[in-house]
């Protein structure tokens, strides 16, 4: 390799670590605003939080308890969600394969009774 090559090759190694700096520093400073802002809204979301569960509670004590069983809430909306994502069976769905292995072994037993009674 001759002197020119390997200049070229210092140079390019330069630049590309140049680059590499300006952009980490960039990546760098976006996650400090992003931490900044997710501070600031993580704080007035949680007092948003608070005031909800302040009147929820007021309301419940007073005797205005929604039923919460016939309507579904967020976290079983989200339960069901993420189980739909990933592929899991639901409720009911769980319960028909029951109701169908329960069939099938009393089908499979009767039949092994039969073929007894067959020898």
């Amino acid at each position: 390799m001759s002197n020119a090559t390997i200049d070229q090759f210092n140079e390019r190694y330069e630049q590309v670590a140049n680059e590499a700096k300006a952009t980490l520093e960039k990546i760098n400073n976006a996650v400090r605003g992003a931490y900044t802002r997710l501070e600031e809204n993580g704080n007035e979301l949680f007092q948003t939080l608070v005031k909800t569960g302040e009147k929820r509670q007021k309301a419940q004590s007073k005797g205005q308890k929604k039923t919460a069983s016939k309507q579904p809430t967020q976290i079983d909306e989200l339960r069901t969600k993420v189980a739909t994502a990933l592929g899991l069976p639901t409720r009911e769905e769980v319960e028909a394969l029951n109701k169908k292995m329960a069939s099938l072994t009393r089908k499979v037993n009767k039949l092994a009774k039969e073929a007894k009674d067959t020898k």
